[in-house]
């Protein structure tokens, strides 16, 4: 058909910018196939409902002419249906799913017309890490460096709000260190571990529901429980030692959360099924850290097949504690065996929840300050054992993602977490 039999709708509200009208015109020269699958819309007297700029492209090619096929006429529609016509045509009623574009050329993306978001050209690394500091607290990257001096200062402030010094642990071991001095390959140096604060924090933030249900099956500290009651949820932790829970739920006093002293395989019995928002935990690694001396504690346990038997049992039941369409954040770290080789912990912990129907999400890397690991990892190096300062926090989602937009807020936290002076 010849183009002169078309026009230009006047009252068309759309417009196209230069440098996108030139990527629309190597589209038509390069791809003229894609006029076939999206044809210029026209009304009865010629006027266009849709495809004004590619009209326009075309009279720029030097198009007089076009084939049928790439403009065909609207005369089904009434005149208020052509009025919905013209908007409809230019809304756009999906958003760009950018990681899933991950992988495409970034390049032919932009020639092809797609507005690929990226940061104002010449911005440094720091001011990358400031602007999203600002929003997210922590940069949201899979890598979390806890060596940074606002991650030191805001961990600080938590210890000061907590308080918690291990002290519960010292006696429940007869004040002796609680680390197993007999593993050459530990991954700790000598003491008493402790969550990091501000992992508890960004773990409620970003995956748990604003003044929500939290919970852990193997609470340990008071560290978890006291971040996240803080932040607005209720938490409730199981703990095997009397000791630590009394601790613990002081800390909490006049709150509604609280910790349960009991075996984590009970989880059941103190939280209804499918009631909770977010599980957090951080597992014994086996022996290498002895929490007490306790029968049925997973640190205290003489075979690896033993220890994990435990936490298959009390994380099974978890997830069943868990609501659809939540996530669950698991800190773990590898172990080694007698031999020196890592027993596939991470990889254990993964098919636990696989097993029960639980997908890995996200795996974030905590990276950790040297401390003591310094004055042994010469020695560890004679035989090409290389000291490990990280832990990884696996994060799975039960149910289906493409819920997690339609039930989780924006995240944008600007930062007034702490209510003190």
């Amino acid at each position: 058909m010849k183009l002169s039999k078309l026009k230009l709708n006047k009252a068309n509200p759309r417009f196209i910018k230069d440098d996108k009208f030139a990527k629309l015109l190597n589209s038509i020269r390069e791809f003229p196939k894609m006029m076939e699958l999206r044809p210029i819309v026209y009304d009865t007297d010629g006027t266009i409902l849709g495809g004004n700029m590619r009209y326009r492209a075309l009279l720029e090619l030097g198009k007089s002419e076009i084939p049928d096929t790439w403009a065909v006429p609207a005369d089904s529609l009434t005149d208020d249906e052509k009025q919905r016509f013209i908007i409809e045509d230019n809304v756009g009623f999906g958003e760009w799913d950018f990681e899933a574009l991950h992988d495409w050329d970034s390049e032919l993306l932009d020639n092809w017309g797609l507005d690929v978001p990226e940061w104002d050209a010449g911005i440094s690394d720091d001011e990358v890490h400031a602007k999203l500091q600002d929003k997210f607290i922590v940069p949201p990257f899979s890598v979390l460096d806890t060596r940074q001096g606002y991650w030191q200062e805001r961990k600080k402030v938590w210890r000061e709000l907590i308080g918690d010094n291990g002290e519960s642990r010292e006696l429940a071991l007869g004040n002796k260190k609680t680390f197993n001095k007999k593993d050459k390959f530990a991954a700790e140096g000598m003491g008493v571990s402790f969550l990091d604060p501000v992992l508890s924090e960004i773990s409620n933030l970003w995956f748990g529901i604003p003044n929500g249900n939290t919970f852990d099956c193997f609470a340990g500290d008071s560290v978890f429980g006291f971040v996240s009651n803080y932040l607005g949820n209720t938490f409730t932790g199981i703990e095997l030692r009397q000791e630590q829970t009394d601790l613990n739920n002081q800390r909490l006093t006049g709150t509604k959360s609280k910790y349960i002293c009991d075996d984590g395989q009970n989880v059941l019995k103190h939280i209804k099924p499918e009631s909770q928002d977010l599980l957090f935990s951080c597992p014994p690694y086996f022996d290498l850290e002895v929490y007490s001396k306790l029968e049925n504690d997973a640190s205290n346990q003489k075979e690896y097949s033993d220890f994990l038997k435990i936490i298959e049992n009390a994380f099974t039941d978890s997830i069943k504690c868990l609501k659809e369409n939540r996530f669950a954040v698991i800190v773990v770290g590898d172990i080694r065996d007698k031999k020196g080789f890592y027993r596939g912990f991470i990889d254990d912990i993964k098919n636990i929840f696989k097993g029960n129907g639980v997908q890995p999400y996200n795996e974030l890397i905590l990276i950790e300050s040297i401390g003591s690991r310094a004055i042994v990892a010469e020695k560890t190096m004679v035989k090409r054992s290389v000291m490990k300062c990280h832990q990884n926090v696996l994060v799975f989602f039960k149910g289906d993602p493409k819920e997690i937009k339609n039930i989780y807020p924006k995240l944008n936290f600007p930062d007034e977490t702490f209510d003190v002076e």
